[in-house]
């Protein structure tokens, strides 16, 4: 018996997962990666003049010679220089051996061992695992081919109906990863039946900023008996 309607949705924002994106590398520089400083505020250096000494015996006013200015701002404090937010090392110039002008080992303007511009081992300009969810400037994934699931003989007899709740990773190239079910209906029947039919489902990646990336949804299949 094949199911009446098959519901794809957008995960709940609530749901934890490994993150949003990743980050970059530095210059090919095998030197340990140093702190991140910004622009500093030094103090200046004054020389004045001392004034003349004058004795306790009434006199004509003395004049002081003026004040003598000579205030230079120290060399250091008048750039950026980039590196780890936390952590690395006091001194030095390497941003790590990564590439990509960022810091890291990654490839990418970001930070991290990622590619990108964004902060972590992911990809994209998120920071954490590379894990999207629809929304925020994140295309959903859209289904472009489906195989519908069965009934196994055991519900029909049963006459077991419901809705099998999954949740997944539509990567980049389109397949169906990382598969879970979340709400089960028939643990020895249907659940596998429900994960059989999604594995061979193929999508159009959900995009960011026109780019494939990985998504998390949510996919919910309903089991009916006409």
């Amino acid at each position: 018996m094949e199911t009446l309607r098959v519901v794809f949705v957008a995960t709940n924002p609530n749901t934890p997962i490994g993150g949003h994106g990743g980050g970059g590398g530095g210059n090919r520089q095998p030197g340990p990666v140093r702190r991140a400083q910004g622009i500093g505020s030094d103090a200046v250096t004054l020389r004045v003049a001392k004034p003349v000494e004058t004795t306790s015996t009434p006199v004509d006013r003395v004049s002081l010679p003026g004040v003598l200015l000579d205030a230079q701002p120290l060399a250091s404090g008048s750039f950026d220089q980039i590196g780890l937010p936390f952590g690395g090392e006091p001194d030095g110039v390497s941003t790590g051996s990564g590439s990509g002008g960022g810091v890291g080992t990654g490839n990418g303007t970001g930070i991290g061992s990622g590619s990108g511009p964004g902060i972590g081992p992911g990809s994209g300009g998120g920071a954490g695992g590379g894990i999207y969810r629809p929304g925020g400037g994140v295309s959903p994934p859209r289904v472009i081919h489906q195989v519908k699931p069965t009934y196994t003989s055991a519900a029909l007899l049963e006459k077991i109906q419901g809705t099998v709740v999954m949740e997944l990773v539509v990567s980049r190239d389109g397949r169906p990863t990382q598969i879970r079910v979340v709400r089960s209906l028939d643990p020895s029947g249907l659940d596998g039946q429900a994960t059989l039919a999604v594995s061979q489902w193929h999508f159009e990646p959900g995009r960011l900023a026109g780019n494939p990336v990985d998504v998390l949804v949510t996919v919910a299949m309903d089991f009916w008996i006409q």
